[in-house]
């Protein structure tokens, strides 16, 4: 990751006392590489994160900062708009050749269902907005069963290019002041990045307090991060101490700085006031000296030139490290790469790294020093860009159209639950691609046409997307309302098709996680309050049926039952007179079945007993006498002939280890019809 964007690395400065704050410390150039050591480390060997993406941020700061400050008061001052430019020119070439690499590795061995979650994370990491995109997908009960990214790391460059322009226009109104006003630079800079410190430190406080995931990759929350690299700068002359004291300092720091991974849950905890830690860390070891002043400090060990050669590549190697790391664990199938394998990884890393920096780097520092043309930056630029948009553009183009094609002849290749209907529709051509294709896996969640309107509108904050409707509802003669977690989405895909057949509009209240059994802990603390607004909805409105899931099958040693607290729900439709379909529950795995049927020969390979995750009979049954419940038990054509598989008529009955493919959900609706009341009301 790159801390030096506005220099070279061997024009690094800094520090100690005013007339030397710009002179060359070779140990902040070392203190880089045992940043970029604990993160390779810790990423390969302990699935750990170490705190040295914290040290990055804040020295990339630091260098942008003091670039600026050295010549804001002098004959030529910084230009804003050409130094953001030289920034980029420095940070997308080697960037843009990682993510080509990344593209290049995916196609050819990973498996097609992580090609999309690529596509939309290399457009994220070209943009710099990859942060945001795993954000979301942090809070999203949908993304929990995705794969690790090759590309997940470009997170913090995400960050660090946000953090860049909102600095070099706020470097910018610095400059602005203090050549106008005769101000001191370091005073207006020490005001205005003082007030981005106390602001977005009291932000990452309560984000990290109250969503922390969220809050990870939240730029607003590790501002502050690269503000405390602004303030180091104009405090540096001001800080003076003997020897001794500053030897203590820069020990304390470098020691503080490699146990931080091993004491405190960075990934768990960060960054709120915890990053502190790193930062000071760093700081400190910063403050203590350069290896000119003499001393006992560790500068002479941070300027050594093992280190100072490590942290010319830390750029190339955090790029190269992470896509490497996961390439290997995809390919292996593996949760661990053990110390062999986690020194191979790393020795390649280190010579990726020095190629990247010897064959990108370097050649464009060169061509900036020999052509100043103001183009240069820019045709670079232009150039990076081009060289991931035309390959990740063609090839999802290219994928669309092979989709399309496939989908368009689905309803005779592709019958799924029909052919349990039919026998004569399981003649297939031996060609026939199975559905849903793996590029369309993230499609496959069933989805309302529109948000909820009119009486199913609601002003209730904790509802606010998880209500969905179908398109006509408000002239559907009967209204059915599915509520509860994500089993009870899936089988709307079958009761879309008969809703449709007999007028009825259908209304969603589906929060991930969140069934209707209101004793079961729920995936998030907001599980009970959503659980209680939309019954009361639910009630308030008086659908003419409700839908919801009533079982819970499970993967391991325990037995399919009734949820837990599902009667106290029963009781309360019961009360309000609105009739229930209780659906029982689909099979869970402790595989992906998906995975395993789409990689494998012999679909019979993934095949379980249906008794290793449902009961013998439907733990309903008992409930089969309440007033107004309808049981629906749709295992046989899940589980035909009571061995479950992960493919019937040529279509994925999952797309996961528990839940049905909206496609094949949507081939059952036939079988749901046979199984509900023919008129509602």
């Amino acid at each position: 990751m790159s801390s030096a964007p506005t220099t070279s690395p061997s024009r690094t400065r800094v520090v100690v006392a005013d007339g030397d704050r710009w002179a060359y410390r070779p140990d902040v150039d070392g203190l880089r590489a045992v940043a970029i050591l604990l993160v390779v480390s810790y990423h390969v060997w302990f699935g750990r994160v170490s705190g040295g993406v914290d040290v990055f941020l804040m020295l990339s700061a630091f260098f942008l900062t003091r670039g600026f400050v050295r010549r804001m008061d002098g004959p030529s001052p910084t230009r804003p708009v050409a130094h953001l430019l030289g920034i980029f020119r420095r940070l997308l070439p080697a960037a843009a050749v990682t993510l080509v690499g990344v593209l290049a590795t995916v196609w050819l061995v990973y498996p097609e269902t992580m090609w999309r979650p690529v596509w939309e994370q290399t457009w994220a990491s070209l943009t710099y907005t990859q942060n945001w995109l795993l954000a979301v997908d942090a809070v999203d009960y949908y993304a929990r069963s995705q794969a690790l990214s090759p590309l997940q790391h470009f997170w913090s460059m995400s960050v660090q290019g946000q953090a860049f322009v909102l600095w070099v226009a706020l470097l910018a109104l610095c400059q602005g002041i203090v050549r106008r006003r005769g101000w001191s630079p370091d005073r207006v800079v020490a005001v205005v990045f003082g007030a981005v410190f106390v602001l977005s430190f009291l932000y990452s406080v309560v984000r990290t307090e109250t969503a922390q995931q969220a809050a990870y990759f939240d730029t607003g929350a590790r501002l502050w991060e690269f503000a405390a690299g602004s303030l180091l700068v104009v405090a540096l002359p001001h800080l003076r101490m003997g020897r001794v004291l500053g030897a203590v300092i820069g020990w304390v720091g470098l020691a503080g700085l490699l146990v931080l991974g091993a004491v405190l849950d960075v990934r768990g905890g960060f960054p709120g006031f915890l990053a502190l830690w790193p930062v000071l860390c760093a700081s400190a070891i910063v403050a203590s000296g350069a290896p000119e002043a003499g001393g006992t400090g560790p500068a002479r060990l941070l300027a050594s030139r093992p280190l100072r050669a490590l942290g010319r590549d830390a750029y190339a190697l955090y790029l190269v490290h992470w896509p490497i790391l996961i390439t290997f664990l995809v390919v292996n199938d593996r949760a661990e790469v053990g110390l062999v394998g986690g020194l191979g990884i790393v020795g390649l890393s280190l010579v990726l790294a020095r190629i990247v920096t010897r064959v990108v780097d370097a050649p464009l520092r060169a061509w900036r020093r020999s052509d100043r043309s103001p183009l240069v930056p820019l045709a670079i630029v232009a150039t990076a860009v081009s060289v991931v948009a035309l390959p990740v553009g063609a090839w999802q183009t290219t994928t669309w159209a092979r989709e399309r094609a496939i989908e368009a002849q689905a309803e005779a290749m592709n019958p799924g639950a029909g052919v349990l209907r039919d026998a004569s529709l399981a003649e297939l051509p031996a060609d026939a691609p199975l559905l849903p294709l793996p590029t369309l896996l993230e499609d496959e969640w069933t989805q309302s046409d529109r948000g909820c309107t009119g009486v199913w509108s609601t002003s209730t904050d904790i509802l606010n997307g998880t209500c969905g409707e179908t398109e006509h509802i408000t002239r559907a003669r009967r209204t059915v309302a599915v509520i509860g977690d994500s089993h009870s989405q899936q089988v709307t895909a079958a009761l879309f098709p008969v809703a449709a057949e007999n007028g009825w509009g259908v209304v969603s209240l589906i929060k991930g996680g969140c069934s209707m059994g209101l004793d079961e802990p729920g995936m998030d603390d907001q599980c009970d309050q959503w659980r209680e607004e939309a019954i009361s909805l639910v009630e308030r409105v008086r659908p003419d049926a409700v839908m919801t899931v009533l079982t819970r099958s499970d993967a391991g040693e325990d037995d399919e039952m009734l949820r837990p607290g599902i009667d106290r729900f029963l009781d309360r439709m019961e009360d309000a007179g609105i009739p229930v379909f209780g659906i029982r529950d689909n099979p869970r795995f402790s595989f992906d079945m998906f995975g395993c049927v789409s990689g494998s020969d012999d679909l019979l390979e993934c095949a379980t007993p249906r008794a290793a995750s449902l009961a013998d009979r439907n733990p309903a049954e008992p409930l089969a006498g309440r007033e107004g419940l309808t049981l629906v038990d749709l295992t046989p054509w899940i589980c035909p002939d009571d061995l479950c598989v992960g493919v019937i008529g040529n279509v994925a009955v999952y797309r996961d280890d528990n839940h049905l493919t909206r496609m094949y959900a949507r081939t059952l609706a036939p079988l749901m019809a046979e199984q509900l009341p023919t008129r509602l009301g």
